[in-house]
């Protein structure tokens, strides 16, 4: 999802002209391009890249068509006799025969699993409504599904301990305490070593080169990408590293690699809700229910770090006690920004002033459900390869006491961020420092389109505005109303997507509008319908 804050480590996000097909010499992969598929050869001592075809796991509905590979690469590709890392991939195929440049779609994260189910005996692109959101793209072109290096559904998979797929194991995790979670963390890295696995190549460029690879392995000159979140980092590497691959990009939740999201974390907190103040402000309704908004969230922040909210979730997996203290208060209201819902944040607040606490719960389980976090007995970062990607591309250049002020100075929004593990576990991860010129923003004149939405605080339409400045050919939109991802969250941002993919021209008119303002109406309706 999603581009995942290391101190949110427990909100991940759900939830996508030239040139075209060439083949590649036999000595790469075989690889032939028959009736428009994609046809790999496996085989033990074969050179890598190479595509191999395996069993898909999944169903597409009736009249749709899959198939579905492992992308062999190296681990690291100064050593050619060296590890092989396998990564899961799934073609989406075009309603007709494909005849354009395929779609790839990069993930967020680092650490998102798009082609593993949440749920055990699920099928992960149902799940993930896969068909109905690339209908309009795969009209005449492919929408492949790239796993991530060192994410669930490859290998090796660097996660250290039971992934949330499972009663029982949703029940251990949350019993784990966190000198356990330490000793985990160090019996993991420690095993790792004695593999030999490299984690150092568990990283944005290596990632890149991986999605190169696999343009090569399929017969592709050129291709289309859809980043979101830490994909829209991924995407830009794969611009900055083989820019004559990309045709265009749409770039949704902006997380460019000059950025530091920890350097300034409450602060972009802060200004998500005072924009959310100010919004409310403007309006007559919302004003007249709630003349004090900015007080009221603030002290309801502030009274359940004194004495945490008790709230019963209903789960899966039963009914579940949970005590929301001032950090994850503001993470459930945080997730409702994140999803689109910040109308809704006034009325969820003001019932819980008055002991009404079914808006907040209802947040709160559907927080739980997808990224954890609220019952764990801390706030818990097992992710293997989010902790490659951060610890190397984010912590080491952060200022540690720069950071701590900005969290003593904005009160109640600095909660979230100084829940963050990162400054203690880093240090055992072990995995060297990015390179300053990693660093450096990417320049660009692919044609890119950038999508924010103003209540995006993991990555906030500032960001994106810094990425388009050198982005020669690019366009950037806000959805006023929208949080993380708008793809997901706007018709309008989906048909921009579609329609930029088939015609990337920046200066073209707008088919739809982006600033709708937050329906404050609507959501006393929704709130006033609970009662």
């Amino acid at each position: 999802m999603n581009y995942l804050m290391p101190s949110q480590a427990m909100m991940w996000h759900k939830v996508s002209m030239a040139g075209g097909w060439i083949r590649v010499g036999l000595a790469a992969i075989l690889i032939t391009l028959a009736g428009g598929a994609w046809t790999g050869s496996a085989g033990a001592g074969q050179s890598v890249p190479r595509l191999e075809r395996e069993r898909c796991s999944f169903r597409p509905p009736r009249g749709e068509r899959l198939e579905c590979f492992v992308l062999v690469v190296l681990e690291n590709r100064e050593q050619p006799d060296g590890r092989e890392v396998r990564v899961k991939i799934a073609v989406l195929k075009a309603k007709r025969r494909a005849g354009a440049e395929p779609l790839f779609y990069l993930s967020g994260g680092p650490g998102d699993a798009p082609l593993v189910a949440t749920s055990p005996g699920t099928d992960a692109l149902a799940e993930g409504d896969w068909w109905n959101e690339t209908a309009g793209i795969r009209r005449h072109r492919d929408v492949v599904v790239v796993s991530e290096r060192g994410a669930g559904g490859t290998s090796p998979n660097l996660d250290c301990f039971d992934p949330r797929t499972s009663d029982p194991a949703k029940a251990r995790r949350r019993a784990v305490t966190e000198q356990q979670e330490r000793d985990i963390l160090v019996r993991c890295r420690a095993g790792f070593d004695k593999r030999k696995v490299d984690l150092s190549m568990y990283s944005t460029p290596a990632l890149a080169d991986d999605v190169a690879d696999l343009a090569k392995t399929m017969g592709v000159e050129r291709i289309n990408i859809y980043g979101v979140s830490y994909g829209t980092r991924w995407a830009l590497e794969v611009m900055r590293r083989h820019p004559e691959l990309v045709r265009a990009a749409v770039l949704d939740g902006v997380y460019p690699p000059e950025v530091n999201g920890e350097q300034n974390e409450p602060e972009i907190d802060r200004k998500a809700f005072e924009q959310l103040y100010a919004e409310c402000a403007a309006d007559s309704g919302c004003r007249e229910r709630h003349p004090n908004l900015r007080s009221v969230v603030e002290g309801a922040l502030e009274a359940a770090e004194r004495k945490p909210v008790e709230v019963t979730l209903q789960l899966d997996d039963g009914p579940q006690p949970a005590r929301l203290d001032g950090a994850k208060y503001l993470m459930v209201l945080l997730h409702m920004m994140r999803e689109g819902e910040a109308a809704l944040i006034p009325d969820a607040v003001a019932m819980a002033q008055h002991g009404d606490l079914r808006l907040i719960r209802m947040f709160a389980e559907d927080l739980e459900s997808s990224d954890g976090g609220l019952l764990e007995e801390n706030a818990q970062q097992f992710d293997g390869l989010y902790n490659s990607v951060e610890c190397r591309e984010t912590w080491p250049f952060v200022d540690r006491a720069a950071r701590q002020k900005s969290i003593e100075q904005n009160g109640v929004y600095g909660y979230n961020a100084r829940t963050s593990k990162s400054p203690a576990y880093c240090p055992l991860w072990r995995v060297p420092a990015a390179p300053a010129a990693e660093r450096q923003p990417v320049q660009s004149a692919v044609p890119t389109l950038l999508l924010s939405g103003t209540f995006d605080w993991l990555t906030p339409p500032a960001w994106a505005r810094d990425a388009a400045r050198h982005l020669s050919t690019s366009r950037h939109v806000v959805f006023r109303a929208q949080g993380h991802g708008v793809v997901v969250q706007d018709d309008c941002a989906a048909r921009l997507r579609d329609r930029f993919i088939e015609e990337p021209d920046p200066k073209r008119a707008l088919p739809c509008r982006s600033d709708t303002p937050l329906n404050f109406a609507a959501a006393y309706e929704r709130a006033r319908d609970l009662q």
